[in-house]
Order: structure tokens, then sequence, then C-alpha cells
């Protein structure tokens, strides 16, 4: 294993980030979590600061943090799931979570679960290129800087919360400072010893069994989870995962603490690139995959370290440092859509006699084999100092980041194998750099917070070409070549108010370096891509009332000079540089709990989140054209009904807008499936659970898409892909806490 050169030095800050609690049982379950779990300035220190850690404190990396201010001290607009509304909803993956987020527009596949497309505020969701994605603090995309593409979704029963951060929040993580941060937080080693054992079974031969186990000797403490999961999937797409990982939590010295991280993570998934035609649809969606054949293979090692040393009460240090590598291949059978005369295929799948209706698959196929290495490290320091009434908290970091990509592709002939004649080697690297600062500024006893910040970036790219296909077949090449750019990216936030009622205004300019990216040709040729830049503005309203009601509120605008979009070339659709485009919306969020006026014991919690925007170019031939992928309105209803004796039900309802899947704005479908709109589509989730306290055991019963009415969630990359179908999931968890 080859892991890249790192050799630069970066100065960067932080901006207070800040919400509700991440886990609300957390603080009765492990006393000082809290404060431990918190950072009145954001990811750099999550700690109290005093004279050293204690032994119960938690060593992470937080983007917002759970004290009771933290939401008042981000730089914008935020938001938290907590661990209890992880549970309760009982996910299959992790789109089901990340879709009840305001201004989230996500779809997952049915299969693995490893192709996650989270689009936010009318960006562009294919593979979560515009959102910056963290586990941990740690990025996971396949390479941050040259291709952020997301290959590798965490399971959703990794997380005990996830913690997202827009406006002027974004410029203290980076690269991707255009769409929002989400960071995934896993469970802590914990206080006392602790148990969970679970299964799950279902429909399609779903079969779902996790472990964990963690417990403290003195102040080490230390958790290993291991997660199974396999099924024959929607449409006859079969899957099987192994997720593994675990945590070591240690003294470093009586003022410093650190926690190691390390996992793997195992999957295989049939998964084709070719969905149905618009006949095929229209007949059955529910019909089996069209290239039986295709399948990828996925392993990922990951490792990282977190430390933090207290200088004194005033300054302290965090250290992050980590390294992941992910290897992918994935076997798709060669096919066209009009026929060549004397050509020889294995299967005609569709109607011959309409031109373009049906699937003539050749008797060959093409193995993309990619493999990334990332390594990096982030000091990020948090100082505290007074200017007359003004208090200070300057937060500033470095991050010195290595790349690798290298891509292979090979043509064979035996269906079932990976192996193949070597068509395409390119490897690329980068080494980045980057450096923010941050001050919150706090005035009349920080009723008003004033936030300004900047970040630098700094990148270097690599490029070498060693073989390469063409007209007349592969040949060996030397082809090399580099490029870099340097970025400064500004931003300001101010809040207005107390903890639990202030007002929010911030802007800042988004940023996303150039990358390159798989085109879905069948030659597997990669397509350069120009930097996307964007001015961003927005104002909101925060209120709540302890733990009864929460109402957040928020305008946002962005002007895009430059937007990477999805787009209609001929008979094929590729990302390409769109142009100018703005997006306008509002973001709403609202919960309340009101079983205090039911009765002693009684849960009823009501939520709705909704968001109305619009994503249109400026300019150009696409002029006032809506953005693909980018509908109007985003809906999410949850209602959750229980009891203190255990029982418990929980109904969640999601709307998704109509929108459209090209630059040209088609409406009607043509007859591949490939364009045309999207109609909305509707989403309800329901489950009942019950937990015996005294034995420790938890029955659940999940009817995921209850309504069973498939829809076209996507038409890209090659046809329909449909979602809506339902599954019925029981489980049974057995969990163990030793007694203090």
């Amino acid at each position: 294993m080859r892991w890249p050169a790192v050799a630069v030095l970066t100065l960067c800050s932080v901006p207070a980030a800040a919400a509700d609690p991440v886990t609300e049982d957390t603080d009765k379950a492990h006393p000082g979590a809290a404060r431990a779990n918190s950072s009145p300035a954001g990811p750099v220190a999550e700690i109290e600061l005093g004279p050293g850690p204690e032994p119960r404190e938690v060593i992470e990396v937080r983007v917002i943090g759970d004290r009771a201010d933290s939401m008042q001290k981000v730089p914008g607009s935020g938001t938290v799931l907590t661990r209890d509304e992880i549970t309760r909803a009982a996910p299959q993956d992790a789109a089901e979570i990340l879709r009840r987020l305001p201004g989230f527009h996500v779809r997952q596949d049915a299969g693995a679960g490893s192709r996650l497309d989270i689009g936010i505020r009318g960006l562009d969701p294919g593979r979560s290129r515009r959102v910056l994605l963290l586990e941990d603090g740690v990025p996971i995309g396949n390479n941050p800087y040259a291709e952020p593409d997301l290959y590798w979704a965490p399971p959703a029963q990794r997380w005990v919360g996830v913690e997202v951060v827009k406006g002027s929040g974004n410029i203290l993580f980076g690269p991707q400072t255009v769409g929002g941060v989400v960071n995934f937080i896993t469970p802590h080693a914990p206080w006392r010893r602790e148990a969970r054992l679970e299964a799950r079974g279902g429909q399609r031969g779903f079969v779902h069994a996790l472990a964990r186990y963690g417990d403290r000797h003195g102040e080490v403490g230390y958790l290993a989870q291991i997660l199974f999961r396999r099924g024959d999937g929607f449409r006859e797409q079969g899957f099987r995962t192994i997720d593994s990982f675990g945590k070591l939590d240690f003294p470093t010295s009586h003022t410093g603490r650190a926690t190691l991280k390390m996992g793997i993570h195992d999957a295989a998934a049939d998964a084709d690139d070719v969905g149905l035609n618009s006949a095929m649809f229209a007949a059955d969606p529910r019909r089996p995959t069209l290239a039986p054949n295709n399948q990828t293979k996925l392993r990922r090692y990951h490792a990282s370290l977190v430390h933090e040393h207290r200088f004194n009460d005033t300054l302290s240090l965090k250290t992050l440092a980590y390294a992941y590598t992910l290897g992918r291949t994935w076997r798709r059978q060669d096919y066209v859509r009009f026929p060549v005369q004397g050509v020889h295929y294995t299967r005609i799948v569709g109607d011959p006699s309409v031109p373009k209706g049906a699937l003539y698959f050749e008797p060959s196929h093409r193995v993309l084999d990619r493999h990334y290495e990332v390594a990096g490290i982030e000091p990020r320091a948090e100082f505290r100092f007074a200017t007359g009434p003004v208090q200070h908290t300057i937060d500033l970091g470095t991050r010195v980041l290595g790349e690798r990509a290298h891509y292979e592709q090979r043509a064979g002939t035996k269906l079932t194998s990976d192996s193949g004649a070597l068509v395409l080697d390119e490897t690329r690297s980068t080494l980045a750099t980057a450096a923010y600062i941050q001050d919150r500024m706090a005035f009349r006893d920080e009723t008003i917070l004033v936030t300004p910040g900047i970040r630098f970036e700094y990148a270097r790219y690599d490029r070498r070409i060693d073989r390469q296909p063409t007209a007349e077949g592969a040949e060996d090449v030397t082809t090399t070549g580099d490029s870099e750019i340097v970025a400064w990216v500004p931003g300001i936030g101010m809040t207005v108010g107390k903890p639990s009622m202030h007002g929010f205004a911030g802007l800042h300019l988004g940023f996303a370096p150039p990358r390159a990216v798989s085109s879905i040709r069948a030659d597997g040729a990669t397509v350069d891509l120009d930097e996307e830049k964007s001015l961003s503005y927005e104002a909101g309203v925060r209120l709540k009332n302890r733990r009864r009601w929460r109402l957040h509120l928020t305008g946002f605008l962005s002007h895009y000079f430059n937007q990477i979009v999805p787009a209609s070339l001929g008979d094929r659709t590729t990302l390409t540089n769109g142009g100018a485009t703005r997006q306008i919306g509002m973001e709403s969020e609202a919960k309340m709990s009101v079983g205090h006026l039911i009765g002693r014991g009684a849960l009823l919690d009501l939520g709705a989140r909704y968001t109305l925007m619009r994503a249109q170019f400026v300019g150009g031939q696409s002029d006032g054209r809506q953005l693909p992928y980018a509908p109007n309105h985003l809906l999410h209803l949850l209602l959750d009904l229980g009891h203190a004796l255990g029982a418990g039900a929980q109904l969640a309802y999601s709307y998704v807008g109509a929108q459209y899947t090209d630059d040209m704005e088609t409406l009607a479908e043509d007859v591949t499936g490939r364009t045309g709109r999207l109609d909305a589509y509707h989403r309800l989730d329901a489950n009942l659970r019950y937990r015996h306290a005294g034995s420790g055991l938890t029955a659940t019963l999940a009817i995921k898409d209850l309504l069973d009415r498939p829809f076209i969630i996507s038409r890209r990359p090659e046809g329909i892909f449909a979602a809506g179908f339902r599954q019925i999931i029981f489980g049974l968890r057995y969990d163990y806490a030793k007694d203090d």
C-alpha cells in the first residue's frame, strides 16, 4: 500500500459551530459527556478548557457540538439529528435519515447502499460531489480535492448523531464550501461496560446482524463494532456488506488525551449502470436488473488519531491525523442501442421494432478498477482573550493533505470475470495545503456575536497516462501534466440574541476545486471540469423552549459563477460546466413535544421540515431554466408516539417535488428513459417498537415505503431507476450497560 507524500503546511481557523445535543440520552448514560462533546468555538475545541482532560471527557472532532448554547454560536444555518431520532427511525440506509434534513435531496441505491447521492439547496446530488462529507471530522470522499465522489456510504448503524453546517460555517472545513458540511458521528468508548447485539430479517432475503462491545479500564476505554448485511435486493440485485471499526481512548499526559479509530469496510453488490427504458418501466417497474452479470466490489481501510493538549485555560491544541485507502472494481457488460449487422449479441432486451427501444448486450465487458489513497494532518488551535469589553475566540488551524488515484480499465470476454486486457492506465495525485482563521467576537454578554473568517486553499495536481484507448485499440503512451490552484475563501456571520431565541445572518464565498470525473461512456474516459465559485447569503431565526418545541427559519440566496450540472449530449448524459446559476429559497424546521399534555410517561413528538426553492440558470442558452435534479419543494413530516412502559410507534412522510433531469428542461420522456421530467413522489415509513426494561430486549417491526407505489427516482446514468418498493423488516436488539 502506497501513501501519498505529505509535505506542506496550512494555517486555518474554525468557526463557532453549535447545536442541540446530538444525543438526548447521552448525558444520562454518560455523566460529563455534554461538556466533553461540546465546543463553544466549533470543531476546534469541543471541550470546556481546564487544567487537563478528565477521564470522562471524549476527544473527538465535531462541527457543531452539544452545549446548550452551541447553535447560537454557529455563524449560519445548522442542523443536528440526535441519537434518539436515529434509533427511533430504525433506518435501513443513510438516505432514510438524511432526507429528514431541511434542504436535502437524497437518493441511495437499493442494493448495498454504496451509491449515496446528496444535493443541498439545488446542487447536483450525483455522487454527493458538492457536499463535504465527514465521519468524526475525517473526510470520506474518494479524493477530497481531485475526485470528491462518494463510493463508500457509511452505514447508518454506525451513527449516534449527524451534524450539518451550511452558510459561512463552511469555510472552516473545505475544500468543498459550496453546499454544506455533513459530519457523521460514531459512538465513543463508553464510560462503563456496554454491549449491543442486534438481529434483523425481512423480505427478499434480507439479513442484518450487529455486535458492539465497549468497556473502560482505568483511564483507557475501548469500543468495537461489526456489522453484517446481505440480501437479494430489489429487482434481484443482491448484496453483501461487512463493516467494522474500533476506538481506543487513552491519556497521553496529565494535560493530553487521544482517541484512535480504525476500521474496514468490505462490500460486493450486483450493480448495473443501465436502467429501464420507458416501455419497460410502464410494463413492470419491478422488473429484474437488465445486466445480471454487472457487479461492484469495494474494500476500504481507514485509521485516524485525534489528540488534544491543553496548555492553559485559554489555549488548547487539537491535532487530527488520518489515512485511508479505497479500492473499487465495477464490472459492466457492453451494450448498444443500435444493432450492427453481423455482430453477435448474447441478449436482446426490450422491443427491437422501436428505434432505441431495445438494448443489445455484447459478449464482452469492461472492468473499471479504481484505487484511492488519502493521508492528512490537521492541527487546530483555540485561543481566548479579551480586548476591553469584547471577548475573542480565535480558531485557527492547518491542513496538509496528499491524495492519489490510480485508474485502470480492462476489456474482457468472460462476463463473470474481473480480468481482461488493459485498456486504460492513469495516475493522478494531489498535494494540498489549507489555512483558515476565524475570530468570534462577543459583545454585550454574548448577546451579539460577530464571526469573520477566511480560508486559504492551495493544491497542485499531477497527472500521468501510461496507456489509453484509441480508434485502433489501446496503446502505451507517456503523457504527463500538472496544474495548480490558489483560492481565498472569506466569510462572515452574525447572531443576535440568546441561546433560546436569536437571529442570524451571514455571507461567504463558496469554492470547489476543479476535478476529473469518470464519464458514463463505454470507453471510460475522464472529463476535466472547472472549479466552482459562488457567493452565498443567508439569514434566519432560531427559537426553542427547552425540549418542548423549537423552530428554525432560514432564507438563502446563492449566485454561482460556474456550476457543474448534468447535460444532454446527443444520446448520452454527462457532467459539464453549466455556467452561472442562482438558487433562492427558504428552509423551515419545527418540532414539538407534547407528550406531557397527555399524561405521565407519554411521548408525542411532531416534526416538520420544509424547503421551498428555485434553482435556475442565469444567462446563456438555458437562461431561466430550472437546474437538473433540483426540486422546488421538499417536505418531511414526523409523528412519533411512545410511553415510558416501552411501547412506541413512528410515521415518517416525505415529499419530493417534480424535477427536470437535464439542462434543456425536457418535459417529454424519451424512449430510452434517460430524459424527461421526474414527477413528484411520496414516501411513507412506519415502525413499531417495544422495549422491555428489565431484560434489555427491544423488538421492532419496520415497514419501509409503506405505500408500495414505485416511482422514478433517477434517469441516470443510463435509464430509469425506480424506488418506492415496500419492505417489511423484523428486528430484535439486546442492550447491556453495567451499573455504576
